[in-house]
């Protein structure tokens, strides 16, 4: 698995917890269960590497959520963390978690991959939503 096919297991996984209120608990039982099945998921061969990432982001996302979410607040524009799609939310709380949190992955990196999550997943807007959002807030916290 690449950590590109890992981090939209991720933005799969925080989307599902955005929608059925499921704990990281809950959805990496659910997702280490569908790997060993050979179920669902991109690849069904998860390397250690590419676990300890999964579980890193889905518990810390779980864990700084609130703090994530105030940070993220001043760059949405109109908008309120309770009024952006799903979807939205899921992305930027991965690409914040990313640039506050995980070290080997660049700031740059972490807004790029959500946009082009977005592109995939997001509607018609998303894409420059996530963009917009994600540029104001790499340029704030990225070298704290």
């Amino acid at each position: 698995m690449s950590r590109k096919l890992a981090r939209e297991d991720c933005f799969k996984m925080i989307f599902e917890a955005r929608v059925t209120g499921a704990t990281a608990d809950e959805l990496l039982d659910r997702f280490n269960e569908t790997v060993e099945d050979g179920d669902v998921w991109e690849l069904k061969q998860v390397n250690p590497r590419d676990m300890a990432y999964i579980e890193t982001v889905l518990r810390g996302v779980e864990e700084h959520q609130d703090e994530i979410n105030s940070k993220i607040q001043p760059f949405l524009k109109n908008w309120t963390i309770e009024r952006i799609a799903k979807v939205s939310l899921a992305l930027l709380q991965l690409a914040a978690f990313e640039t506050l949190y995980v070290s080997d992955v660049p700031p740059g990196a972490a807004a790029n991959e959500a946009v082009d999550l977005a592109k995939k997943y997001g509607g018609d807007d998303a894409p420059s939503f996530i963009n917009g959002v994600m540029r104001s807030f790499v340029r704030q916290y990225a070298a704290k």
